[in-house]
């Protein structure tokens, strides 16, 4: 397994004191699978991926058991968190800009981790860039190198990143809402890139997703999470055709869908994004 979470629960200071945040949470993610993380705002999604890589409040206290790409993670072993952050992990973030130095041109700070942390030649890393700013549809590539952040929409920031992420060749992928600021098409685009590196390195992808549908059209498997826990798991097949959860078929049917259909299909809602799978 790439990613094993067992147990794990998380409480993080707070003004008013201790909040637990997560509780008992347990989930895997194989190679070669893309693992689906959905459920409403708040229901803890981000806050698991980014305790898996121990980015968490100081002053947090968690329990339970993550092992990532074989190496055990936990605040006892700062060697480990580095040697998986910086060779077998990487993260999208949400929201690109806060991923990115907003006084440094993108060809910088999208090149940091692979320069400064992997030694590779700053040639090298730059070229690496250009290509995979060109597989995820960002034109004129080396003219984006040396813009800034804000000379980019979001969507085009979303897109630097996802590639910038994908430079260290990593063995897991934590994509948190890593398509939410793309449109359709480009969406779809996106996605196919994944698909296809996913399945050419082997890659293990935990997708973090609100759009129901869309995890149910590109995910192996879905996890579904409320108030902070996992409270459903299902074949992405399955998962909102036929729901059993109460909680799960209650997302379902809060699913928009055209007039006539008795329940949401993802193989016909999503069918740009199910190509190729």
């Amino acid at each position: 397994m790439l990613l094993t979470i067992r147990d794990l629960s998380l409480t993080v200071p707070t003004a008013s004191g201790p909040r637990q945040i997560l509780r008992d949470v347990s989930l895997h993610v194989a190679t070669g699978e893309t693992v689906g993380l959905v459920g409403e705002s708040g229901s803890g999604k981000s806050t698991t991926a980014r305790a898996a890589l121990q980015l968490v409040p100081d002053g947090s206290e968690t329990s339970g058991a993550i092992t990532v790409c074989g190496v055990e993670v936990s605040d006892e072993n700062p060697a480990n968190i580095r040697d998986v952050r910086t060779h077998k992990a990487a993260m999208i973030f949400q929201d690109p800009r806060s991923a990115l130095n907003p006084v440094r041109r993108i060809g910088d700070s999208a090149t940091e981790r692979l320069v400064h942390v992997h030694g590779v030649p700053k040639a090298e890393a730059r070229r690496r860039l250009v290509e995979l700013f060109a597989e995820v549809g960002l034109r004129e590539p080396e003219k984006l190198l040396r813009q800034y952040p804000h000379q980019l929409s979001g969507g085009m920031l979303q897109r630097v990143v996802i590639a910038s992420a994908l430079s260290t060749d990593p063995d897991l992928l934590l994509a948190d809402e890593a398509t939410s600021a793309l449109d359709v098409t480009t969406q779809a685009e996106v996605l196919a890139v994944l698909r296809r590196l996913r399945r050419e390195r082997e890659m293990g992808v935990l997708f973090i997703t609100h759009d129901l549908l869309l995890a149910a059209a590109y995910c192996d498997r879905v996890y579904v999470m409320k108030d902070g826990s996992v409270v459903d798991e299902q074949p992405a097949e399955t998962v909102f055709v036929n729901p059993t959860n109460p909680y799960t078929r209650a997302l379902a049917d809060a699913t928009p869908r055209l007039p006539g259909r008795t329940a949401a299909s993802p193989s016909t809602a999503r069918p740009t994004t199910r190509a190729g799978r």
